[in-house]
């Protein structure tokens, strides 16, 4: 196993086969931008991300801002990766910009350019063609820009033959809960106009023809990934949501009986066709286990094992759209308003508080009665690498980090470090699941613990372990200043299935508040950067090779005055565009140990 192994690798490490020539150096060299021929761009900035275990390099490849010979941007907010070799030496990276025009945070009373921050362009997907062997970029482009109205992008999943599609489809996942319009200006629509869309579908790419399309009937939620799990002959996708808010839903359920809001889906379609012709259908997880019915229900260190199977969502439900194409809301099926005190997403269009009332609030309140198991927040989902386990599903939820001062605050809605549930699905029917388990158990300590994880972000599995990234919540972060033991920012864990969990690096904030922060604002804390998008790579770059981003919230590197909504001749928001960074992470394998499963 891997973590064994790399007890190895400090003691041996002239007996390996080191994939970068070296081992300890955090960082590359500075980073060179090569010429317009083979060798690509690289970038000139320092990395924001540090190595710290024995044997772990670093590499930066793009930074925010970066422009490449050919005039293309590399915008804000990168989040998830996906990879496609594309033979004649070239790799095909596609990242997720998590951007939206919706302004966040905002407030609608007294709309001002200091209490609002906004991103330039709505979310968008960049295509990059890296050399593989100086690592230097050599083209981008924008397989989807702005101008579709896409909101927030997070995380995303290259499908190939390996998950049953016939075709290689990426997954592009919208989290948000907001109203737009689908068009560049894409907010704020009124509040009654009837072109608008309520946000938080899945967005299906087809790599070959490069058209990109929602596909409604997985869900309208905030999606963080859509996963697709090998082994059912048959397009089986795992989604989740990452909800805003947590806690009950006061007014509507009794206090403290809905402690989360957050579900798990599977989208199942006959084929890869019919799934892209949303033909399929959605699928919600629900305990069979008595006195089991969401996350606080399994205490920490209890072991407790649940069962349960998925039950259908009705078309309409899952879609959010009527027969006549229009959006669904609470009225159609008789349900009841949101509530508008906080506990649910509030419309940022309205100065009065206003619940948003909608197709996510519409398929939240069909979950809620129909005993659909509630975590808090549903991240990333990876299935296991190992031969024959593929049915075995790793479900990253960051929990809710909050500060104790915070309202919502209760004993059903601690703040938590978060978790990473494993969960196997019927190897036949992929409706059972006959067994929900805590895989990484964040909660049998305080948050702020060193050694436990702090709100994991996304995930990759490899046939040793999981690797975790961080998005540390408020309750997570660390004074700029505070320099105890204790004090970390985002992290990259290593979790082996046969050993004690490691960290093999850590985010860099030096950036922050320094030359390059065209603000010129203090520091954020320490965990306000995340680490975010790992995905292996080794296939294509090497054994041992993963790309990583970083986005780092606190520092700007160009910002603009909003537009005047209000009409008061004063910007309502501040444009802003945030910094970040991909980097490529190398870590020394024995090649022969890896690959030991395989013979």
């Amino acid at each position: 196993m891997m973590h064994s192994f790399i007890r190895r690798m400090v003691s041996g490490l002239a007996c390996l086969s080191l994939l970068l020539g070296g081992a300890g150096s955090a960082t590359a060299s500075p980073a060179t931008r090569h010429g317009n021929g083979d060798g690509g761009f690289r970038t000139q900035q320092p990395a924001m991300l540090a190595a710290v275990a024995p044997g772990v390099t670093v590499e930066p490849l793009l930074t925010v801002g970066d422009v490449l010979p050919n005039g293309f941007r590399f915008e804000a907010i990168p989040d998830g990766i996906a990879v496609s070799a594309r033979g004649r030496g070239r790799v095909e990276l596609y990242v997720n910009h998590e951007t939206a025009r919706v302004p966040f945070p905002y407030n609608p009373a007294a709309p001002t350019a200091a209490n609002g921050e906004n991103d330039f362009d709505n979310a968008q997907l960049s295509r990059l063609t890296l050399n593989p062997r100086t690592l230097g970029v050599v083209d981008g482009a924008f397989a989807i820009d702005t101008s579709r109205g896409f909101q927030r992008f997070c995380s995303s999943y290259l499908a190939t033959r390996r998950e049953g599609f016939n075709r290689e489809i990426l997954f592009m996942n919208e989290e948000s809960p907001d109203y737009v319009l689908r068009q560049t200006a894409s907010w704020p629509p009124a509040l009654n106009d009837p072109g608008q869309e309520e946000v938080g579908v899945v967005v299906a790419v087809d790599i070959r023809t490069g058209e990109a399309r929602p596909i409604y009937g997985m869900g309208r939620l905030n999606h963080e990934n859509s996963v697709p799990i090998p082994g059912y002959r048959i397009p089986v996708v795992l989604t989740g949501d990452d909800t805003f808010t947590s806690g009950p839903l006061t007014g509507v359920f009794p206090a403290g009986a809905v402690p989360a809001q957050a579900q798990l889906y599977s989208y199942i379609a006959p084929s890869a066709g019919a799934l892209l012709r949303d033909e399929g259908n959605l699928w919600a997880f629900v305990s069979d286990t008595p006195g089991v019915r969401n996350y606080y229900d399994v205490l920490p260190g209890s072991g407790t094992a649940v069962t349960g199977h998925f039950i259908q969502v009705p078309k309409e439900i899952a879609t959010g759209r009527k027969a006549d194409g229009t959006e669904v809301r609470a009225a159609d099926f008789g349900f009841p308003l949101p509530p508008n005190d906080g506990s649910w997403q509030r419309d940022p269009r309205s100065v009065t508080p206003l619940g948003i009332d909608g197709p996510q609030w519409v398929l939240e309140y069909w979950s809620d009665i129909n005993n659909v198991f509630q975590f808090v927040r549903v991240e990333d989902i990876a299935y296991d690498k190992r031969r024959g386990m593929e049915n075995v599903v790793y479900i990253v939820d960051s929990g809710r980090g909050r500060t104790a001062a915070q309202s919502l605050d209760t004993p059903n809605f601690r703040s938590t470090n978060g978790r990473v549930w494993q969960m196997v699905l019927d190897r036949r029917d992929p409706t059972k699941v006959t067994s929900l388990t805590v895989f990484v158990e964040g909660d049998d300590n305080p948050v702020k613990t060193v050694d436990e994880v702090h709100q994991p972000d996304n995930i990759e599995t490899t046939r040793r372990g999981l690797l975790l990234t961080e998005d540390p919540g408020s309750s997570q972060q660390f004074a700029i200043t505070d320099t105890s033991s204790a004090a970390t920012t985002a992290r990259l864990w290593y979790v082996p299935f046969d050993g004690a969990p490691q960290v093999l690096a850590r985010v860099d904030q030096s950036a922050d508040g320094g030359p390059t922060d065209v603000d010129g604002r203090a520091p954020g804390n320490q965990g306000a950067w995340e680490s975010t998008g790992i995905i292996d790579v080794s296939d294509i770059l090497g054994d041992g090779t993963f790309l990583i981003n970083v986005q780092a919230h606190t520092l700007w590197v160009e910002k603009a005055p909003g537009d005047d909504f209000n009409g008061d001749g004063q910007p309502d928001f501040t444009y802003k565009r945030e910094g970040g960074q991909l980097l490529l992470v190398r870590v020394a394998v024995d090649r022969h140990d890896e690959h030991d499963d395989d013979d």
